[in-house]
């Protein structure tokens, strides 16, 4: 159906269009040319003034092509007028396909190019009604031919109607063709615009994502090391109210006090560049740590999600445990929403330390599913909550594995080495 509103502009053509149509209007004037002269050889058609009249019209059309996409009612107007001069004036000429080529295209780029839906409307008007009003002039004033009656139509009557009818299919299906490749670009734009602003949604949705995933790392981490804080605060009161009758439990709680004091730098080392101070109102209970991977576990469940220790566990300290839990239950997570999976597992192994290699905690989450549907999709949160995985295992200077598994499913591996 036309859109005859046409509310949406078309863009100007980019210069490599322009180009084209230069090449394409010069290429025209020149085929043009030779269209008459093969024309005139094979018929001896007039040419008109000074027998250069026929040529120069020709190569007049076809060079106005090259302004087809820039100035398209402009190019409409000409050739219309062009065609309707060599139709008076070189009337056998104008029967060459090439001015009728021209034409039709000329037509057709209007309503494909046309940047003004009001002058397009006007100028398409008025061409219609001059060619068609010049048609009807030539059968009034042409003096019929005399042919035998053949048919149920009178043969002169046939031939205006068959005219009629081939001029109604060129003109107004240039048109309609014109006006389907406008709507095509259209939709071309329209779904351009939509990528661009999904794309743009996706970063904001992403930047809020990591933004939040840092928050909650920030709020975890202050948690455990405010409990760092407050044990050195008990300490010290202990050790102030005992330093002179019992000096040596008083050098036991200054030991305390030392030994918790490092471990709080370390772990404020640890929350340089992730601490925000965007939200940190809630009251919460005590966090989770490695003893609570169990309770991820879903024995009974669709995925079977099972839990496994391996190794003999030793103390970890508090915010190890915590982004240790918390990345467990994001592969977990992940995998019950994405996998497609009918059984994972969470491990969590113990490795003590050796001459070579500290001591580590590593936690891994494995499943069976398909591995492009799996822990990689995207989560409820906009699909980042892998890049938390990640940015935890940096923070504590560990290793990370997340990718397809070679014999099938999905992994998730964070290893942490541990200072005991």
């Amino acid at each position: 159906m036309l859109d005859l509103e046409r509310r949406w502009v078309r863009p100007g053509p980019t210069p490599a269009q322009v180009r084209h149509d230069t090449i394409a209007g010069v290429a025209a004037a020149v085929l043009s040319v030779a269209s008459v002269e093969v024309w005139h050889s094979g018929y001896g058609s007039s040419l008109g003034w000074k027998g250069v009249e026929g040529y120069l019209l020709f190569a007049v059309a076809g060079l106005l092509l090259a302004l087809r996409r820039r100035l398209p009612l402009l190019t409409l107007a000409g050739e219309s007028a062009l065609f309707i001069t060599i139709g008076i004036r070189l009337e056998e000429l104008g029967v060459i396909f090439t001015i009728q080529m021209i034409l039709f295209v000329s037509l057709y780029s209007a309503w494909a190019w046309s940047r003004a839906p009001r002058r397009l409307y006007a100028t398409s008007v008025a061409v219609i009604l001059a060619m068609f009003g010049w048609l009807a002039w030539e059968f009034a004033t042409t003096t019929p031919p005399r042919m035998p009656h053949e048919g149920l139509i009178p043969p002169y009557a046939a031939a205006i109607t068959y005219s009629l009818m081939v001029n109604v299919v060129y003109f107004f299906g240039a048109m309609a063709w014109g006006h389907g490749a406008w709507r095509s670009a259209r939709q071309r734009a329209e779904l351009a615009a939509r990528v661009d602003d999904e794309r743009r949604a996706q970063v904001v949705d992403r930047e809020r994502a990591v933004q939040a995933e840092r928050v909650r790392i920030a709020r975890d981490l202050h948690d455990v090391v405010a409990h760092h804080v407050s044990g050195i605060g008990i300490q010290a009161a202990g050790a102030s109210r005992v330093l002179s009758s019992r000096p040596e439990d008083a050098g036991l709680a200054l030991e305390v006090i030392e030994r918790s004091s490092r471990q709080a730098v370390q772990q404020m080392h640890r929350l340089v560049g992730l601490l925000r101070a965007d939200d940190e109102r809630s009251d919460r209970g005590p966090q989770p740590g490695l003893a609570d991977l169990g309770s991820l576990a879903s024995p009974d469940g669709r995925p079977v999600v099972t839990f496994r220790q391996v190794g003999e566990p030793f103390d970890v300290p508090p915010t190890v445990a915590l982004s240790l839990f918390r990345i467990a239950q994001e592969a977990v997570a992940n995998l019950r929403r994405h996998a497609d999976a009918g059984h994972g597992e969470v491990v969590l192994r113990y490795a003590a330390a050796s001459d070579s290699c500290p001591a580590s905690v590593e936690v891994e989450v494995i499943d069976d599913g398909k591995a492009l549907g799996s822990t990689v999709g995207q989560d409820g949160s906009g699909g980042f909550g892998l890049a938390g995985v990640r940015e935890r295992a940096v923070m504590h200077a560990g290793s990370c594995e997340i990718g397809p598994r070679p014999e099938g499913g999905f992994r998730v591996r964070v290893r942490i080495p541990v200072a005991v």
